[in-house]
């Protein structure tokens, strides 16, 4: 062979001791361990090198003889074989590059051979073996974006430098640094250039224990592709890049934190001394919910509820927030980001779609919600069930702890947690756990320096007070917890009102397309902008009143007197004589006519008249949506506020109040205008009814009862708008259990461990909040069977209040509703106890229209 003769040629010389020197070589990983240091040559080193004046060239005329050597190209050996040639130069096998040359089948592209091609040259026995031994040192995995492979104990990662920064009970964590020839994972769109430039080689890795390895792996990147947006991860939750499987070793990639986790932030940083500094770090910290929130159901295509997920993370804590740093010149400019997916499930909301649940995954038990807790003994019992608020109250104690490092720092926040400690082990917990509970109950020490937070005068902390009092308390309930949309959108207005409050303009907030505040940071707008398609978030309990003009401003409506002898002819009514058609009210004297009227409910485009009103009598009153958010919102600032008719509350505070949310598909695009109703009618009756208020909805059998009106507004946002309601039979569901109970006694709840004597049954109101556009049934039919029931029981009018209160514009919707209204004949033997109203009219008449005449449009 011509190496024999040519082994010591000066070029060859130059070669080996070149590709053996630090200059070429770089340290990878290998080995069926993934423990092994192994070399190897990068594709850019070995062009470097062969670029070199004629060193392909010496190389050919050193393993070539004289008949091969013409035959072969030097610039065709370095566009297609420089690999393939560096190989056989280092078994001594360089002449084979000729036998090469003739076979595309053996070019660097199909490089690494790992069974002999059928062009390979049969020579010595065991040639092949050789090359194929040798090639690996050229031919260094390229770790792709989404990968999920399995390599084999022989094969290099490019994985030039790893430490080890961390561990759990299920993996070890490394930052690596990977080659930048066979980096193809493609940081994505940064939210700063400049900074992640420095990393865009530098990632995460995590081996998983070799006890459950692989169901760990498979589990968190499940987790992280079902989160997927068009093949992107969200944008506050750690990028995944891809997994792989190297020998026995289970390993998945993700996004490095140059700033670490938000311990490690609290730890190194001192807290905000200013108002600016803490309105940047609550604004960044809360993106955290906007991660949970995409955990909890933003996945997929959501115009098939097949491919629609519900989601739990169920290991909320600060070492499982990651902080990446900003091109901001302050310390609190930073990206917050939810890590750690390897306890996150996810269940089809076909399955559960309004309230769902899943088994416990036994997370963090420090910043565990009380339903998830079970004392060590019990930690391997049966899982229990819990739902997705478990991550709310997670978010709650991690802003707790914000909160203190916020005001006191980071000696403080420790001390913060030696407090719990010290409580959970006197009330007979275990030995150093800093829960924020004991037995469901919340820490008396997390209530005082809660209560301490807020007494503090100082205004650049007003932020963190804030959110304290309108934020964590809600989360840190035991019973229901809004839900992680509505809690987003609440910060991100938090953040607002205190900017504009305190006049601040490097929080650098902006109105993006929806018209609402968010960052000015262009890569942070772009990211929350692309929420997958789902319904807008919905509008705060303390949105400032808007331009919009009330439809109940337009004029005066007609008015009605109210006999004082409406109900005593009650008795001598023949309740099977109610007709279909409508009649006159003997007990009503209408005013006269105007000359020109529509109904109010009939064509909403057209221009409503003015009706007369009679002298010496005062005018009706009349409040719009956006005037009663503005009274509610100066009465929760503590201003002074007058409501227009508050004098109406006295009479509605003696009955109870009943809310029925129609929730079919057409009513998902009113979505935002049903919180905005009943975030104010709840606001405006919560006081009315000792045992809270009821919501319910047409397509699933769930109730929420709350005093406080955001929890009541935030339970519309956890429904899922579907399918086509049957009101029929889900009012008559509702409207059954109280006639059941017409003319008895009924045990009030229980006050302080004592029964009071039964009451009679309370009035009620029902609040229908629809389109009008369900299921064909006769649900007028209905109602004069209500009606039947409330005379044979000898039950006034004012027993029992259906106000219809519609959303679109649709003419055959109004007419349905008009017919419920007004073309029952209900009024001929005074019991029309039915009003159909428009949601942005006058809020009274949607309170008071089926009590009360002077409220009620109906035509005389």
């Amino acid at each position: 062979m011509v190496e024999s003769h040519t082994q010591h040629h000066d070029a060859l010389q130059d070669f080996h001791a070149w590709r053996r020197s630090p200059e070429a070589q770089l340290p990878g990983i290998g080995g069926p361990d993934f423990e092994t240091e192994c070399f190897f040559i990068s594709q850019s080193k070995l062009e470097k090198y062969f670029e070199r004046p004629r060193k392909v060239e010496n190389l050919l005329d050193a393993v070539l003889n004289s008949e091969q050597r013409p035959a072969v190209d030097a610039s065709y050996v370095r566009d297609y074989y420089l690999r393939s040639f560096a190989t056989l130069l280092c078994i001594g096998e360089g002449s084979m590059i000729h036998h090469f040359l003739k076979y595309q089948s053996l070019r660097d592209r199909n490089l690494p051979h790992r069974v002999r091609p059928d062009e390979f040259p049969f020579t010595t026995p065991g040639i092949f073996n050789d090359f194929k031994n040798a090639q690996w040192q050229f031919c260094a995995s390229n770790l792709e974006r989404g990968m999920n492979e399995g390599f084999k104990g022989e094969e290099i990662l490019p994985i030039i430098r790893r430490e080890r920064i961390g561990e759990g009970g299920s993996a070890i964590i490394y930052k690596i640094v990977i080659d930048k020839d066979y980096n193809s994972l493609r940081p994505y769109s940064p939210i700063n250039s400049d900074r992640r430039s420095q990393y865009k080689n530098t990632f995460v890795l995590k081996t998983y224990r070799p006890s459950e390895a692989e169901e760990n792996y498979k589990a968190e990147r499940g987790a992280h592709m079902n989160l997927r947006w068009a093949g992107n991860p969200p944008p506050h939750i750690v990028a995944y890049y891809g997994g792989f499987i190297h020998g026995n070793s289970y390993n998945n990639i993700f996004e490095y934190a140059d700033q670490g986790t938000l311990e490690d932030f609290m730890k190194t940083t001192d807290p905000p001394k200013d108002i600016e500094g803490n309105l940047l770090f609550w604004d960044r910290l809360s993106d955290v919910i906007h991660g949970i929130m995409t955990i909890h159901g933003k996945i997929g295509d959501h115009s098939s509820a097949s491919q629609f997920l519900n989601g739990w993370h169920q290991d909320v804590k600060p070492t499982n927030i990651l902080v990446f740093g900003e091109n901001g010149t302050s310390p609190y400019d930073r990206h917050f980001k939810i890590a750690d997916l390897g306890l996150t499930h996810f269940k089809p909301s076909v399955s559960q779609p309004n309230d769902p649940s899943d088994f416990d995954a036994f997370g963090t038990r420090a910043y565990g919600a009380p339903e998830t807790y079970r004392s060590h003994g019990d930690a391997e019992s049966t899982p229990l069930q819990v739902t997705q608020s478990v991550d709310i109250w997670s978010i709650g104690c991690v802003f707790s702890e914000a909160s203190v490092w916020a005001h006191y720092g980071w000696k403080r926040m420790i001390e913060y947690r030696r407090q719990r400690s010290v409580e959970i082990k006197n009330n007979g917990g275990g030995e150093g756990e800093h829960l924020f509970h004991y037995d469901g109950t919340l820490l008396n020490v997390v209530k005082n320096i809660h209560e301490e937070i807020l007494r503090l005068p100082h205004t650049i902390h007003h932020i963190t007070r804030s959110v304290l009092d309108r934020l964590v308390n809600d989360m840190l309930q035991h019973g229901q917890r809004p839900p992680a949309a509505w809690l987003f959108e609440k910060s991100k207005r938090l953040v607002k009102e205190e900017a504009n409050r305190f006049d601040v303009p490097s929080v650098k907030l902006g109105r993006n397309s929806n018209g609402e505040l968010v960052d000015c940071n262009p890569a942070r707008i772009s990211a929350r902008r692309e929420l997958p398609p789902r319904e807008p978030p919905p509008s705060d309990d303390d949105l400032a009143p808007s331009s919009l003009s009330s439809r109940s401003q337009s004029s005066p409506h007609r008015h009605h007197h109210k006999s004082t002898s409406q109900n005593s002819n009650l008795r001598s009514v023949d309740p099977t004589n109610i007709s279909q058609s409508s009649g006159q009210d003997s007990h009503v004297v209408p005013n006269p006519p105007p000359s020109t009227s529509t109904t109010a409910n009939g064509d909403e485009s057209s221009q409503r008249q003015p009706v007369q009103q009679c002298q010496n009598e005062p005018g009706r009153p009349t409040l719009s949506i956006d005037e009663g958010h503005g009274w509610k919102k100066k009465k929760k600032k503590g201003e002074y506020a007058v409501l227009p008719g508050s004098e109406n509350l006295t009479y509605l505070s003696q009955r109870d109040h009943v809310f029925l949310i129609d929730n079919s598909n057409t009513m998902r695009q009113y979505r935002k205008d049903i919180e905005r109703v009943i975030s104010l009618l709840a606001y405006m009756l919560k006081d009315s009814d000792e045992d809270g208020l009821d919501i319910y909805f047409t397509q699933n059998l769930q109730k929420v009862n709350s005093k406080r009106s955001s929890k009541l507004t935030a339970s519309i946002y956890q429904q899922a708008f579907v399918g086509i309601s049957d009101m029929r039979g889900r009012l008559q569901n509702l409207l059954q259990e109280h006639i059941n109970k017409f003319g008895t006694l009924v045990p009030p709840r229980k006050k302080f461990g004592r029964q009071s004597p039964p009451q009679p049954q309370r009035p009620l109101s029902f609040y229908i909040l629809t389109d009008a556009k369900y299921q064909p049934n006769d649900v007028g039919g209905l109602i004069k069977d209500l009606v039947k029931s409330m005379i044979a029981k000898q039950r006034p009018k004012e027993h029992v209040a259906l106000s219809f209160i519609r959303f679109g514009e649709d003419q055959a919707s109004i007419a349905k509703l008009n017919e419920l209204d007004h073309g029952l004949g209900l009024k001929a033997i005074g019991m029309d106890i039915v009003d159909h109203t428009y949601w942005n009219d006058n809020v009274w008449k949607q309170l008071l229209g089926p009590l009360n005449d002077w409220y009620d449009d109906d035509p005389p």
